[in-house]
């Protein structure tokens, strides 16, 4: 059990943001082709791998018509189902990627998309289970879910917030911990309908951890995310958008991913602190650039300062000029020569 509470945990103790690569179905149920993402996400940089979990026979219809993105030249003469029904693989070989990726030392997941496939992972003992945005309205398995106690990662793709509202008291009533996810579900979306402002909404609303599941070609929506709070992002992956396969065209190549998790790893390094102050690398720059008070003219010990005889001047290494009304009437310990950065030590009392 201790186990399987671990993975929001993990999340948020993360320094970097925590990337989900999601393998989905671009394996095309190649259980090799699987390995092969896993490593090369691992590679990448990322966290965890993602797959896919069902049984097509029961949660897909044969009058199940396509989506848009579905109706790509190489599957035109395919339904729905049969398209999903090429990439299933079985209970054994998911227990056989969660093996291997534990091997890789690399985070697995993987979404169900049907009470059946769900009951399959919750008895090998996942970690987490990350909910499907198809899913969100599916009451029934999402109380199934909730009972189970175990850390749910809710993906939002399609929904009104009625709808997100509904979704995330199953989970809180458990007291299950969850991760939150805006998502826009088209593959490819459009970075203009990412509605990020909406991770903000559901941090205030919910007090709940957020991430951003990205499907949008760009890395620019990702790193607006984490610069919003979110502490994760799932990007679709693939060996090569050259694959076939319904997804390919909407994730990233290898070389892609690995840009994407070093953009988000500067931009949570960007972010800092909340409190403002003087960084290490900017003392130089302070000590050439800013102003000190500067003697105009020589002063003779025991002369009163005024503000003629001061001049406001690079470098930044004295006196701040904020001292001058605190040393304008005050008499000189010491001759000063005119270009002299002044001290407090330069005069008899302060």
């Amino acid at each position: 059990m201790n186990n399987r509470m671990n993975m929001i945990t993990k999340i948020l103790q993360s320094t970097n943001p925590y990337v989900i690569a999601e393998i989905g179905i671009n394996h095309n149920g190649d259980l090799n082709l699987a390995k092969e993402m896993i490593n090369a996400a691992k590679e990448s940089g990322a966290d965890c791998v993602k797959l896919q979990s069902f049984s097509v026979d029961k949660y897909i219809s044969p009058i199940a018509g396509k989506a848009d993105y579905q109706k790509q030249d190489q599957f035109s003469d395919k339904s729905q189902k049969d398209i999903i029904k090429s990439c299933e693989i079985t209970l054994k070989q998911t227990l056989d990627l969660f093996d291997y990726s534990k091997k890789e030392k690399i985070d697995f997941l993987s979404t169900p998309f049907e009470v059946w496939s769900l009951r399959d992972l919750i008895s090998l003992d996942m970690s987490a289970i990350k909910v499907s945005s198809c899913n969100l309205t599916n009451i029934p398995f999402l109380e199934e879910l909730a009972d189970s106690k175990l850390p749910v990662l809710l993906s939002s793709g399609m929904a009104s917030f009625n709808e997100v509202i509904e979704a995330v008291e199953i989970f809180q009533r458990s007291k299950s911990p969850l991760l939150l996810f805006q998502c826009t579900s088209n593959y490819p979306s459009k970075p203009e309908n990412a509605n990020l402002r909406v991770l903000n909404t559901y941090q205030r609303v919910f007090d709940v951890p957020v991430g951003l599941s990205d499907h949008t070609l760009t890395n620019t929506t990702s790193i607006a995310a984490i610069a919003l709070g979110a502490v994760a992002i799932e990007k679709h992956f693939t060996l090569s958008r050259k694959l076939p396969g319904i997804d390919q065209r909407a994730s990233l190549e290898p070389a892609e991913l690995e840009a994407l998790i070093f953009d988000l790893r500067e931009c949570k390094l960007a972010l800092g602190s909340s409190l403002k102050f003087q960084t290490k690398e900017e003392e130089n720059t302070s000590k050439a650039l800013r102003r000190s008070l500067i003697a105009s003219r020589d002063i003779e010990q025991g002369e009163k300062l005024d503000e003629s005889l001061v001049q406001v001047m690079r470098p930044g290494s004295g006196l701040s000029p904020s001292f001058l009304p605190l040393l304008v009437g005050k008499k000189l310990s010491r001759p000063i020569r005119e270009g002299t950065p002044l001290s407090l030590d330069d005069f008899l009392s302060v």
